[in-house]
């Protein structure tokens, strides 16, 4: 198994159910559900809640914060070390606002984008870990402001969208599970920028 650990981002709470900054909390959930799982384990002492899925070769944890995305890396750190997990088998999934809504980028080794989840968790476990970001869209509108986009909701046609596309987005992340970092990213990866080509002609 190249990873042990999911950690999908969001903040935990009604306010922000269904929001574009809680993406990784949306795509974890349907992933897990795929699967056939659906009951999470709160862990209070690591400020997680934590799903273990039978794997032949070992369990494959799936995470979500109990707190707040920009405070990500505190129990993603108290994870990792009780279980003794290096960072290299750690899969991050982000909100991404460079990407169309639903598409998928996976990264390795490069920078926070931006992004204070995945910034706080750098802090907390160091490089190596990868990002598999899932697009939420831009702004609607050139005055507002980043952070009313991200903790906005989805309208009603993106909601529509998201669900059509999330098969796909839950098969690149088992993708990535199965075949590593290289070759997820040679299909994933590629398969957008050819979807991109396609849209401009």
């Amino acid at each position: 198994m190249f990873f042990k650990v999911v950690v999908g981002l969001g903040n935990y709470g009604v306010l922000y159910e269904h929001t574009r900054h809680n993406m990784g909390f949306i795509v974890i959930d349907s992933f897990a559900k795929a699967l056939g799982y659906e009951i999470w384990k709160r862990e209070k002492g690591m400020s997680v809640f934590l799903m273990k899925i039978p794997q032949l070769d070992g369990s494959l944890l799936l995470i979500k914060s109990s707190g707040y995305v920009n405070q990500s890396g505190g129990p993603v750190a108290k994870v990792c070390s009780f279980y003794k997990i290096l960072s290299q088998e750690v899969i991050i999934i982000c909100d991404d606002i460079t990407l169309e809504l639903g598409n998928v980028k996976i990264t390795e080794r490069q920078g926070t984008a931006g992004h204070n989840g995945v910034k706080d968790i750098l802090e907390k476990i160091g490089p190596g870990f990868i990002r598999f970001r899932v697009g939420i869209g831009q702004k609607k509108y050139p005055e507002m402001g980043l952070t009313d986009h991200v903790l906005s909701r989805f309208d009603e046609g993106e909601g529509e969208i998201l669900a059509k596309k999330m098969p796909n987005i839950c098969n690149d992340l088992q993708l990535l599970l199965d075949k590593g970092i290289l070759s997820a990213m040679n299909i994933v990866n590629r398969s957008i920028c050819k979807r991109n080509l396609t849209e401009q002609l």
